[in-house]
């Protein structure tokens, strides 16, 4: 194990994540027949591919009309995906279950009320500590750090993970929602105790509840949301917080790294151009993957996670349902 800190300050030691293998491409969309086709995608939304939870064949069949059968046909669900991204990160960190703490749990698609996800990871592990809900959907990774920086001390590891599946909520009918949804899990280690690869020097979250049903996850029907509203909010707000992290810190976009919420690519772009980041400093996973709700933007750095350089400043920004905004600035110190 790495030593004792001398600040206290947060750190991350280690990053996982973990995607379904059902892959379903802009053909097989446009083959749907549902008024839309792959160059439609391309220039909308700018997503190739997503990797889903649920076979083509069932959804060629039923376009998921009953999202409550979703699951008896599913290829994985939350907890496995959850368990997966959880198990990567504790290995990169070297923590073994055992000494984890506390355990925070993110998901938008439980599969129980009770127990909850975040129970059912931790008994998984074989974690016997604190197993609780911090949830908020898409901006996720910002509300756990933010949630976690607030705590004077804290178990000398925590784990925190966000997981979702919702294509299993998606009307395959409608063109937008069926284009934009992919799954996946993510996962990360906190101590205020041993250093890490990424010193956690910035936190922000905030929510404006009277806006709560712009964007809805139905338990027992389909995603719905006003997409055009929420499109455009959520990237004047990304702008918002990455403009103001530029302020308070000496932000390099030559060497300095963006992640944004993986809502789709276009949006992505929209915001890198405003803020003139060049591509090679914006790391994304959504053209590949799709939307995975609060897994996106951590699973994106965590997927880049042995190419952090030290002295790099990672800028995570993300926005969701809520509406709910946050972001985090954090450093690296290899």
């Amino acid at each position: 194990m790495a030593g004792a800190m001398e600040d206290n300050q947060m750190q991350i030691l280690g990053m996982g994540y973990a995607h379904p293998d059902v892959v379903i491409d802009n053909q097989f969309i446009e083959d749907l027949n549902v008024g839309t086709n792959a160059e439609w995608i391309i220039d909308k939304i700018g997503i190739e591919k997503r990797l889903g939870s649920i076979p083509l064949e069932y959804i060629k069949q039923t376009r998921n009309a009953d999202p409550r059968k979703a699951a008896e046909v599913a290829t994985t669900d939350p907890l496995e995906l959850a368990i997966t991204a959880c198990r990567m990160a504790l290995k990169r960190a070297n923590v073994d279950p055992s000494k984890i703490g506390l355990l925070i749990c993110n998901c938008c698609t439980p599969d129980k009320t009770l127990p909850t996800e975040g129970q059912r990871i931790a008994h998984e592990l074989g974690i016997t500590a604190d197993a609780y809900e911090v949830f908020t959907a898409c901006p996720a990774f910002a509300l756990h750090l933010d949630y976690l920086n607030r705590f004077k001390e804290l178990p000398e590891y925590v784990l925190c993970v966000s997981t979702a599946v919702l294509t299993q909520n998606v009307n395959y009918n409608d063109r937008s929602d069926g284009a934009i949804w992919g799954d996946g899990a993510a996962a990360w280690i906190i101590s205020k105790q041993h250093p890490g690869r990424l010193k956690v020097i910035d936190t922000f979250f905030m929510s404006d509840p009277t806006r709560c049903d712009a964007v809805v996850v139905d338990t027992y029907g389909h995603f719905h949301q006003d997409g055009r509203a929420v499109r455009d909010f959520s990237v004047r707000q990304t702008v918002r917080l990455v403009r103001n992290i530029e302020e308070k810190y000496a932000i390099d976009w030559n060497k300095d790294i963006f992640i944004g919420h993986q809502a789709n690519a276009t949006m992505l772009e929209q915001i890198t151009n405003n803020r003139s980041i060049p591509a090679s400093n914006h790391w994304q996973n959504v053209r590949e993957i799709g939307n995975q709700a609060g897994a996106g933007a951590p699973a994106a750095l965590a997927m880049h996670w042995d190419e952090i350089q030290a002295g790099q400043r990672i800028i995570v920004a993300v926005v969701g349902a809520g509406l709910s905004w946050g972001s985090a600035v954090l450093e690296a110190q290899l």
